[in-house]
């Protein structure tokens, strides 16, 4: 499973540090002592659902109590805007505060690696759009998650929305300096919440897998991750109270984030356009068009998506379109959309897509070709969500 072919030079990166356990988000005060943060200001980065819970208090309190200095910003709603990004830059230059705490979903956390950057830089956010770096060391950054799938505690990746359309800022400037695994937060996520950022962390961890980048450290991130979610996801969403499938799929979407190491490939480009259309949260995105890109790879990496469907189905000797029709499965189970019909998305949409895929998104990192010829069938069977009929042609050739 953990290949060892390539001589290849890898650079993998990661946060320095790792907390993890029942109540860990309350002591976030040994991270900071052992940077020498003894007191100050901190700065805390929480959606308002978050805050709304009182989660973020979960956090604040035990600092005010150790004598810091708490602000928080909670005006992260859904996806981010470069509008919201830009607020919380003032907010984050405001005062000089001493680090700073990201808690939330994907979106809180990938907004707190902004503010820890741009804090120390003055120059505008749009002029660090794509791959960046930054003049000055960020703050501090610790990043807590409320929800189990983005593995954004993990990466040097930070999303928003520009002109209604994804756009990202890459760096490893921005891998928080710390990332704290508290279950705890995560025990209230209604059903629907835990199956997409569940299916997030699986696209993850299976397009990483397929990644042409994969190397010895992202697949052992990979792997893992790929078996937490096959055994644990379904418990998690049936059973949110199930505290053993809840610390699995926290620790499972963290090492799913290590696992993008290997970057992911064409399925995170389908996701986009499906959600500049839908505004589908990422996760179910990822998870409609994961079956249909493992379908797309089968004759490039039959072996390798093999190995996969043998660990996910427990099954020795799986074949590799197994594991295509078993991802299907499971969101048709979770209660997930598995056709673009399903989300308003008609077959009059699919050139548009093809085009927005091929030249916004390309995946140098995929092991079959992206090209629009090939994305024709793609699309056309993700209208009706015939995956076995995407099966059959690209098994053909």
């Amino acid at each position: 499973m953990i290949s060892f072919s390539k001589p290849n030079v890898y650079g993998c990166i990661g946060p320095r540090q790792l907390m993890l356990g029942d109540g860990s988000a309350g002591q976030l005060q040994q991270l900071l002592k052992g940077w020498n943060i003894s007191g100050g200001d901190l700065l805390l980065v929480a959606d308002k659902e978050v805050v709304k819970l009182g989660l973020d208090r979960k956090a604040a309190e035990p600092l005010e109590a150790a004598g810091y200095g708490v602000a928080v910003f909670d005006g992260i709603v859904g996806e981010p805007t470069l509008e919201i990004a830009e607020a919380l830059i003032d907010f984050a230059r405001s005062k000089p505060f001493q680090a700073v705490i990201g808690m939330g979903g994907g979106s809180s956390l990938d907004m707190s690696k902004l503010a820890a950057a741009m804090a120390t830089n003055p120059e505008k956010l749009t002029d660090h759009l794509g791959a960046t770096s930054f003049a000055r060391a960020p703050l501090p950054l610790i990043n807590i998650p409320t929800t189990a799938g983005t593995g954004a505690e993990a990466t040097a990746v930070s999303m928003l929305s520009v002109q209604g359309r994804k756009a990202v800022v890459v760096s490893p400037q921005l891998v928080p300096s710390a990332a704290v695994l508290d279950a705890e937060l995560t025990k209230t996520l209604p059903a629907k919440i835990t199956a997409a950022t569940g299916m997030d962390a699986l696209s993850h961890a299976l397009e990483a897998f397929m990644s042409i980048n994969a190397n010895p450290y992202s697949d052992t991130q990979a792997t893992t991750c790929m078996s937490i979610v096959a055994r644990w996801l379904k418990t998690a969403c049936e059973d949110g109270s199930n505290m053993e499938a809840r610390r699995a799929m926290i620790y499972g979407a963290y090492v799913g984030g290590l696992a993008l190491n290997a970057g992911v490939v064409l399925g995170h480009s389908v996701a986009y356009t499906i959600a500049n259309r839908s505004h589908l949260p990422h996760g179910v995105s990822c998870a409609m068009a994961l079956p249909f890109t493992i379908a797309y790879n089968l004759t490039a990496i039959p072996e390798r998506i093999a190995q996969a469907a043998e660990l996910v189905l427990d099954k020795p000797g799986a074949k590799p379109e197994e594991l295509a029709i078993w991802v299907d499965e499971l969101n048709l189970a979770l209660g997930l959309p598995r056709s673009l019909q399903e989300v308003n998305i008609s077959a009059e949409d699919v050139p548009a897509m093809i085009t927005e895929c091929v030249e916004r998104y390309p995946r140098p990192t995929s092991p079959a070709t992206i090209d629009a010829g090939r994305l024709q069938v793609l699309y056309k069977t993700m209208v009706t969500g015939d995956v076995a009929k995407a099966i059959e042609y690209y098994q053909g050739g």
